[in-house]
């Protein structure tokens, strides 16, 4: 088994500095030999690891945080390792620490017995019951100071690890206690020698809350099985007692020091040395009633903060394409496109907590994930659109973009469509003439026709032309075309064939900039293409993102060519304390590594197809169903009079009806006439199913009520 957990480590995890398993002449890791008297013994060979064994003297916090650092390491490298003999019984194994009980009559000193005792106790009232509930696997289970080389010239620094003669299948945090005892030598400081270990170990393989619970307890049982079992051994073989006995005085002044502890104490340095406060109401669902919260809400947050639906939702946590309320009640989410790849994937879950244990600052240093990041993105854009700059929200993108185009261009006004959302900052939100008042739009901002079902088109420019002109009469010229290339806000459209080659011309031919809003529309949504600009033969000057970056973490992005980014560096520079930082680039990095390994561009495309195709058949019985347009898992389905008007209100009750049955859509367009179909990219064909009778369901309800 030795010889095969050495073999998978060096298939898995080759850097890893542990002995390589040498194969005979005729192939084999391990051979017989006979010597003088006949007898044959098994012989193997492994490579020879260079190093020696760490001294006291030279110890120190970084040696332990490393310690649980290559012991989660190794666990992480044998999690696909198996062998039949794994389950074997072993005595040193803690889970068996209930037996050891038979040994107490070796050891001679009463006090000793009495301390042996309190901790076989503890083990047996707060650990054997939990037995079932940790995680196990087959485990290196003695990783401790004299199994571990470190490099001659740097004593804190480990180059080698020996001895898998312990390897057994256990529990993952007996793993941890064992190295933990096993390092607590000539010290008297115990506890935070096992913090900087429990630290190190965290990093790799987060703990569960009942494994730092059971720390302290797993640790003073091996401390005690470390002296139960010498007392006993000795006694067998008395001609070994300096060996056997060496180490015993000194675990009996740790286990008395140990003993002296508050548990409790010890276990909340060890919850706090994971980063984590001890959570004591775990599982308990606030007695807190919705119209109490709703209160608070309104006194703390201020009249901006509207919520979702006439009777709003208290959803307390997320998976993949549900919400569940604090009642445990499941809805499936259809409009929320933040969580792009669902929600709380776990692959950007681990991420983001593997690199915010690791480092997270600004990008005054040199760091690999924000390269990473822009490269992946610009290898996705046309090569001209190389340089990428990161900021937090898709507004911050937007307003960047507003001020490269005027620096560039020299010009003020910018030109967007009738019903548009760019941002909140104060000059975006000028570009949203969705919450901008009748008559009040700023005079360098003018507005154009969207390739809406009503206005497809009807001038052979969308009034472009239109607009630069008005723009011009009030004494501005464009600097700035800015489409969100999905035309959410305007009803949920996607660009007809030369649409978007139509107003850029006109847009340049007017000194402007042409910037591609993609934060509501990228990165696959809509299934075709994964960026909404492609729908035509364009290349933007400018392309913004943001929202799904970070499947829920703020990240967004600023990509332009060279000479434009360098326009503002000459002129003022740019610099964003969070933009792009290392916890946010990671989950950047890992929302593109599921959309790509999980090809969910292609499911939003087949999904996207399915639904247009079951609402379609809706169509035939509910005419109050109008056109559906959009792509892929970005939908809008117009709701209409008998006379074929936009009805907002059907709309809203259509929505607020399918939430009261466990589906949750939103409305958009001018006059929030059209159902937003907008669900993560994890959404497949039976949530589309689920969907789909949502729909019918308050479309027959509706129709009952008229009647």
């Amino acid at each position: 088994m030795q010889l095969k957990a050495l073999e998978h480590i060096s298939n898995v995890d080759p850097d890893l500095p542990v002995p390589t398993v040498l194969l005979s002449k005729s192939g084999l890791s391990i051979e017989k030999i006979e010597d003088e008297d006949g007898r044959k013994h098994s012989v193997r060979v492994v490579t020879y690891l260079p190093g020696v064994f760490p001294k006291n003297e030279y110890i120190s916090d970084d040696l332990y945080r490393q310690m649980g650092i290559y012991l989660a390491r190794i666990t992480l490298d044998l999690r696909g390792f198996f062998h039949p003999v794994a389950n074997y019984e072993l005595l040193w194994d803690l889970k068996h620490t209930s037996k050891l009980r038979d040994y107490l009559s070796y050891i001679n000193d009463p006090d000793h017995r009495e301390q042996a005792s309190y901790f076989l106790n503890r083990f047996d009232k707060n650990v054997l019951p939990l037995i079932p509930k940790f995680r196990a696997q087959i485990v290196h289970n003695d990783l401790v100071p004299d199994n571990i080389l470190v490099a001659k010239d740097a004593p804190n620094k480990i180059v080698g690890i020996l001895d898998f003669g312990d390897l057994t299948h256990t529990l993952l945090v007996i793993d941890l206690a064992t190295s933990i005892a096993g390092t607590l030598r000539e010290t008297d400081d115990p506890v935070a020698i096992a913090a900087q270990i429990v630290s190190g170990y965290n990093e790799g393989i987060p703990l569960e809350e009942v494994e730092l619970r059971s720390l302290f307890d797993l640790v003073g049982a091996r401390l005690t099985m470390l002296n139960m079992i010498a007392s006993w051994r000795v006694t067998i073989h008395p001609d070994n007692h300096d060996y056997i006995m060496g180490g015993v005085d000194s675990t009996w002044r740790i286990l008395k020091m140990w003993r002296e502890q508050d548990p409790a104490e010890v276990t909340k340095k060890f919850f706090r040395a994971c980063g984590l406060w001890e959570q004591q109401d775990e599982g308990t669902v606030s007695n807190e009633t919705l119209d109490s919260l709703l209160l608070r809400r309104e006194r703390l947050l201020g009249p901006f903060a509207y919520l979702f639906y006439k009777r709003p939702l208290h959803i307390v946590r997320g998976e993949g394409v549900w919400l569940f309320d604090e009642e445990d009640n499941r809805y499936l989410d259809v409009y929320n496109n933040v969580p792009q790849v669902g929600h709380c994937h776990p692959h950007v879950v681990n991420k983001i907590a593997e690199q915010a244990r690791l480092l997270n600052t600004s990008t005054r240093y040199l760091h690999e994930h924000i390269l990473a990041l822009a490269e992946r993105i610009t290898k996705r854009l046309p090569e001209q659109l190389s340089v990428c700059t990161f900021v937090c929200t898709g507004s911050e993108a937007n307003e960047l973009a507003w001020r490269l185009a005027q620096l560039v261009s020299g010009n003020t006004g910018a030109l967007i469509t009738n019903y548009s959302y760019h941002g909140s900052t104060g000059a975006t939100a000028q570009f949203s003439t969705e919450s901008i008042p009748k008559g009040k739009l700023p005079p360098h901002v003018r507005k154009f026709d969207a390739p809406t079902s009503d206005t497809t088109w009807r001038k052979p420019d969308s009034g472009i032309r239109d607009a630069i002109m008005a723009l011009d009469e009030g004494g501005h010229q464009p600097a700035m075309l800015i489409l969100d290339t999905s035309f959410v806000s305007d009803g949920i459209y996607t660009p007809p064939e030369g649409y978007l080659k139509t107003v850029f011309a006109a847009t340049r031919a007017a000194g402007g900039l042409c910037v591609a809003d993609e934060v509501q529309g990228g990165f696959g949504r809509f299934g075709t293409h994964f960026w909404g600009f492609e729908f035509d033969d364009v290349i933007p000057d400018i392309v913004t993102m943001g929202k799904p970056m970070g499947n829920g973490h703020p990240i967004a992005a600023v990509v332009t060519r060279p000479e434009i980014a360098e326009a503002l560096a000459n002129e003022t520079g740019y610099f964003n304390t969070f933009g792009g930082n290392p916890v946010s680039c990671a989950a950047g990095l890992a929302v593109l590594d599921v959309i790509e390994k999980e090809g969910l561009q292609q499911n939003a495309n087949e999904v996207g197809q399915y639904l247009k195709k079951g609402i379609g058949e809706l169509q035939k019985s509910y005419p109050l169903l109008g056109q559906v347009h959009g792509s892929g898992l970005l939908l809008g389905i117009d709701i209409n009079t008998a006379e074929g008007k936009p009805d907002p209100d059907m709309a809203d009750h259509i929505m607020n009806h399918m939430r009261q049955n466990g589906v949750l859509v939103g409305t958009t367009g001018h006059k929030s006439q059209v159902l937003k179909i907008r669900p993560p990219l994890v959404f497949e064909q039976e949530h589309a199913d689920i969907l789909l009778a949502a729909l019918k369901k308050a479309l027959e309800e509706t129709r009952s009520s008229v009647k």
